[in-house]
């Protein structure tokens, strides 16, 4: 960790009685920092205030999350910056108090290595045998509880330099361990309907609306990936990469991909 503040001041410890690390109750955006300005920073502060809406959180002002973002980046040419508010201090039980009084934590970490060169090269995959569990609830917003994708990443530690592919418990693909997924088909691009797990993540999102025309979300099975003409994983900090094999099917990096690649550079240089 390169900086960190707790509710804006120095530090790096959080009350004991704090109900995001007794319950997960709370939120968090992980937001790349690049030219020493943070990228996306609209996308990243709508799904916090949609994800603050479904759990009856007050969000934080804008201006003083950015002003907090900057502050914790500040020297750094490219780093990652995260953001993890919490419901607050509670005591013990599940019931959250009529007036909380939620905390926010503003850390800025390393950027992390390989990242051009993976977008470039393509990665291989498996599919985990960790399954993400259907809540309609919670699906789409970035919850502090991410005991699934902990337990999918002790498991893909036994495929060192591999991607981790997870399926829902009705055995339809969802995301990778910590980036979405799209499929494409001649020129249309599918994505996996998430309306009752996994997160809407905001390149995502933006991908969605951007290319509207060619764009579906979809219940996708592994005998649809594997009809694919090409598949690619995206999220905010690593950007577009392509997927070259998942198990034993196997894709090339085609040229959507590669289109996709230049639609997001465009993208960062403005957002």
């Amino acid at each position: 960790m390169l900086s960190c503040l707790v509710d804006g001041v120095i530090s790096e410890f959080v009350p004991a009685d704090d109900r995001g690390l007794a319950y997960g109750d709370g939120l968090f955006e992980t937001v790349a920092v690049a030219g020493g300005r943070p990228r996306l920073w609209q996308a990243h502060m709508d799904r916090l205030a949609r994800g603050c809406a479904r759990l009856g959180l007050a969000p934080p002002a804008q201006e003083l999350l950015w002003r907090e973002a900057c502050t914790v980046a500040a020297g750094q040419q490219r780093c990652i910056v995260k953001i993890v508010l919490t419901r607050g201090s509670g005591g013990r039980g599940y019931v959250p108090s009529d007036d909380p009084r939620p905390l926010r934590v503003v850390s800025a970490h390393p950027w992390p290595e390989g990242l051009d060169e993976v977008r470039e090269t393509g990665v291989e995959a498996v599919v985990l045998e960790t399954r993400l569990a259907l809540q309609p609830a919670l699906s789409g917003i970035k919850h502090l509880n991410r005991l699934e994708q902990v337990m999918a990443a002790r498991e893909l530690a036994d495929h060192p330099g591999k991607e981790g592919i997870l399926l829902n418990t009705e055995g339809y693909v969802i995301s990778a361990v910590s980036a979405n997924l799209f499929v494409v088909q001649g020129e249309q691009l599918l994505t996996p309907r998430m309306d009752r797990c996994g997160i809407h993540g905001v390149l995502r999102d933006m991908l969605l609306r951007d290319h509207k025309a060619r764009c579906e979300r979809r219940r996708i099975t592994l005998d649809l990936m594997a009809d694919a003409d090409e598949v690619f994983l995206c999220s905010a900090v690593r950007g577009i990469v392509p997927v070259l094999a998942v198990d034993d099917m196997q894709w090339h990096v085609g040229p959507v991909t590669r289109r996709m690649q230049d639609w997001r550079a465009a993208l960062m240089e403005v957002a």
